[in-house]
């Protein structure tokens, strides 16, 4: 059977990437194949990705060469992509990764990629994936689905109740799916009750919000968030502060030297990295005061939950000001 000779994979959500990169390859004797992961903002990514796509293996196996967060190329490098996929290579096998959000239901397909011969190749040969991400109107089929494989069966109207507080984005999903797996075993089935366990949907970015509490920048972009979730009766504390408590952990990881047991991005462990020795232990173990504080003065009705989030918002402000 032919293979493609390179992939594109438009979807901005990473764990259906994952899953469906791993179907593209599985016709074609994946044990053959290793994954080598690339990330656009690596510094030294021009290097690597050319001798990635240039020097197969000689001993080892085949290659399958994953690039991350494409969306971000300048036009030369869409440009200096053309020879290396002028002609197959049995042995490397590209897929490329666009995960920009999705703008009126269609893909952001940067100008500078769009005219390049081979993508339009890859168009007319169905060498390109693309898929929103999850939306609450693809969540049902994707819990069905998960579900099935799981084994997973709903007491009548639960899993109704679970669509509406399911994260958007499928690792969460599958998160929070490995929990009522275990919750399930004795009853045979997800009872209301065990919806308890599942986290609220969050989607607020902590680290950009942070970010701009520390650079006194678009403050009054964070309070429309906090407000509206507020009229919008959205309990935007709790989530918040489960954010900040791992947003804790990893800054406090960076500063005590820890930076492989950190898994992120390239460019947001940098930043981050800089930001955790700039605050430096004694600020960092600050944070946990001020979740506690916050946690504490609403479970025990001292304050209510816009006044914990209006003062948190305020010490992390003069925190960081500091910084």
């Amino acid at each position: 059977m032919s293979r493609p000779g390179f992939y594109f994979c438009l979807c901005p959500d990473s764990g259906l990437l994952k899953r469906q990169i791993h179907k593209i390859i599985e016709p074609y004797d994946p044990d053959s194949w290793e994954i080598n992961t690339l990330w656009s903002d690596d510094a030294d990514l021009d290097q690597k990705l050319w001798k990635a796509l240039n020097m197969a293996n000689m001993m080892g196996p085949s290659r399958v060469v994953v690039v991350r967060n494409c969306q971000i190329f300048k036009e030369a490098q869409w440009k200096a992509l053309a020879p290396a996929l002028k002609g197959f290579k049995s042995g490397i096998w590209p897929f490329f990764c666009l995960e920009s959000q999705w703008d009126k239901q269609k893909p952001k397909i940067p100008a500078s990629l769009a005219k390049q011969k081979f993508f339009k190749i890859a168009r007319e040969r169905g060498w390109l994936w693309q898929f929103p991400g999850i939306t609450r109107q693809n969540l049902p089929r994707y819990l069905e689905k998960r579900a099935r494989e799981t084994g997973l069966v709903f007491a009548p109207g639960v899993q109704e109740k679970l669509i509406d507080i399911l994260p958007l984005h499928s690792l969460g999903v599958d998160q929070e799916l490995e929990k009522l797996v275990l919750l399930a075993q004795d009853q045979g089935k997800v009872e209301a009750k065990h919806l308890d366990i599942v986290e609220p949907r969050a989607d607020l970015d902590i680290f950009t919000q942070m970010q701009s509490i520390q650079q006194g920048k678009n403050l009054a972009r964070v309070w429309h968030k906090f407000f509206k979730d507020q009229q919008t009766g959205q309990e935007g504390l709790f989530p918040f502060l489960g954010l900040l408590l791992r947003e804790a952990r990893i800054l406090w990881q960076l500063a005590a030297g820890e930076e492989d047991k950190v898994f992120l991005y390239p460019r947001m462990k940098k930043e981050k990295t800089q930001l955790a020795r700039q605050l430096g232990p004694q600020k960092i173990s600050r944070l946990w005061d001020m979740i506690l504080e916050a946690e504490a003065g609403v479970k025990s009705g001292l304050v209510l939950q816009d006044q914990a989030l209006e003062k948190l918002s305020a010490d992390l402000y003069q925190m960081f000001r500091q910084v």
